[in-house]
């Protein structure tokens, strides 16, 4: 065999490449930076990865953190229109979810896969480039793509999604937050202004994390949470802070009164393009590459899938690569590989994921009957667990939330 090529060092082609090695495979692993470079950036995303997920990394050997991260217990729903508390509850996954910052799982996960015989190469390469080197190897995955690298893989043309970003982002990584009484994650729908979202996390370098407060403000394009565009990390925990103030009830704003950056690089701000791809590229010279994790389905962080499902996309083609070891990997054992992932976890995911920023009335009106219902608001908080389950929410008309009979109030930045 002369062994596989990945693109991308991330929630799906790490764990990709260290199965694959895990089990003798050659692996060459093409990323533009190194465990050290990884450490001293910034933040890359927010996640949250659910129990099955988190049963997968640990059957793999790769659930290093799962006795010492902060187990998120449920979510904490509440909507807010104008600083009133209109409605709350929580609701409890079946098993906790963790978090831990990817600065800290793909430096230890490099380390280890350099430890175990695989060939790291620190390169971007072009699309020529990647074309002139593909036939040296049996299958490229492309798990992380430039511009012209995805322009390789066509539009899945069965879906419709927005054509522009569907929020704005913030992330910050805190300490000094007080923890919730009961480990549950928040989640804070502002009507008209997008979500406020935290929840306990786990940073620092390998062997030297501690506990962090992720904060995510999920903000509507020109409405009031859309206040980051243009700033510099030192101004954002100011800007946060508030925000915070501006739209929150008092005992929902205290809780970060006294919050600071856990270092230097623990803020990020940005959007992201809702994308589905097909998950088979074709290069200049014809050659076929097998798309995974982001490249083929991105959605938005607020629906908290997109690690799940990266991590879902290497199992299955970890588990597709072996079970074919002398191939031919060629267009039909490639779709035969993507099918599963996609039917049964990326576009489950991308569906939720669409229904949580764009509420039809049937989600809507979940999430406020969940007040009076504690089973219902256990189930709507599985439903991020396994989206699939629920998919038929997002069927429903999209009707977005409703606008406050009162005035929109915008938070002077």
């Amino acid at each position: 065999m002369r062994g596989i090529q990945i693109l991308g060092a991330g929630e799906c082609g790490l764990p990709l490449a260290l199965r694959l090695r895990h089990s003798g495979v050659p692996v060459t692993l093409v990323t533009d930076r190194d465990a050290a470079a990884v450490l001293s950036g910034s933040v890359t995303s927010t996640q949250v990865k659910f129990q099955p997920t988190l049963e997968l990394e640990s059957r793999a050997g790769l659930g290093v953190w799962r006795s010492s991260a902060p187990r998120i217990q449920g979510i904490r729903f509440n909507l807010v229109i104008d600083r009133n508390l209109v409605s709350g509850w929580a609701g409890r996954f079946s098993e906790p979810a963790q978090s831990v910052d990817q600065r800290t799982v793909f430096a230890h996960w490099l380390a280890e896969f350099a430890a175990v015989g695989g060939s790291l190469e620190i390169a971007e390469l072009s699309v020529p480039q990647l074309d002139r080197r593909a036939a040296e190897f049996d299958l490229t995955v492309v798990s992380r793509a430039s511009r012209d690298l995805a322009a390789c893989f066509p539009a899945d043309a069965s879906w419709s999604v927005p054509t522009e970003p569907m929020r704005r982002l913030a992330v910050l990584y805190l300490d000094g937050v007080e923890p919730d009484p009961d480990g549950l994650g928040t989640y804070i729908a502002l009507p008209g202004h997008g979500e406020i979202i935290s929840y306990p996390g786990l940073t620092g370098p390998p062997g030297q994390e501690r506990r962090c407060e992720i904060l995510l403000f999920e903000g509507v394009p020109d409405r009031g949470l859309d206040a980051f565009a243009n700033t510099v990390p030192a101004e954002r925990l100011p800007r946060a802070a508030h925000l915070l103030q501006w739209y929150l009830p008092a005992a929902l704003a205290d809780r970060y009164r006294n919050a600071e950056l856990t270092d230097g690089g623990a803020t990020l701000v940005g959007a992201v393009g809702p994308t589905m791809r097909e998950p088979i590229g074709t290069l200049p010279s014809g050659a076929l590459v097998l798309g995974g994790g982001d490249v083929v389905c991105r959605m938005d962080p607020g629906g908290a899938q997109g690690a799940n499902s990266a991590a879902h996309c290497a199992a299955q083609y970890s588990a597709a690569i072996l079970g074919n070891p002398t191939g031919p990997f060629d267009r039909a054992w490639m779709t035969s590989a993507a099918q599963p992932w996609l039917t049964a976890i990326a576009h489950p995911a991308a569906r939720w994921t669409l229904a949580v920023l764009d509420p039809p009335t049937a989600v809507r009106e979940l999430m406020l009957a969940a007040q009076d219902d504690t089973t219902l608001a256990d189930a709507f908080a599985e439903t991020f667990v396994r989206p699939a389950n629920m998919v038929g929410f997002a069927a429903a008309a999209s009707a977005g939330y409703p606008e406050p009979d009162a005035h929109v109030e915008t938070a002077p930045h």
